[in-house]
């Protein structure tokens, strides 16, 4: 395992939070972490795994909302300028971001990104989904 992958794993585990660990086809790994129904995708890559992307598939956006949730990921983006909110060519509500690591502060670091991901995605769940329900 690519030692920021695994000092995360570890720093998780000593939380007590449920996750899984997997490797990519090219040497990099990915830890799932689910919460509120959603599954947070975590992939290390490159040396020492220093580079992270996260990614959330948050709903599935109805065809005839499209045009609704592209203006609601602009003023998402423009509030939360550290995370990409888009909708994929699936129509999947997407959550993005990456970061470049240091092995030294790499557990404190992917569990602080984690955790504002998903403060965000809380902040915002009630807008999205006006777009999507209504």
């Amino acid at each position: 395992m690519l030692a920021c992958a695994e000092l995360f794993a570890r720093d998780l585990e000593a939380k007590e939070l449920h996750f899984s660990v997997s490797q990519t086809d090219d040497g990099g790994d990915i830890i799932k972490f689910p919460y509120d129904n959603r599954m947070t995708t975590c992939i290390f890559k490159g040396e020492d795994g220093r580079y992270l992307s996260m990614y959330t598939v948050v709903e599935r956006v109805p065809a005839d909302k499209l045009s609704d949730m592209y203006a609601v990921c602009n003023a998402i983006n423009a509030r939360y300028k550290w995370l990409k909110f888009y909708v994929d060519e699936d129509n999947d509500l997407m959550v993005e971001d990456d970061a470049i690591l240091s092995v030294e502060s790499a557990a404190e670091e992917s569990f602080e990104l984690l955790m504002r991901r998903l403060n965000i995605m809380k902040e915002t769940k009630a807008e999205i989904m006006r777009v999507i329900y209504s």
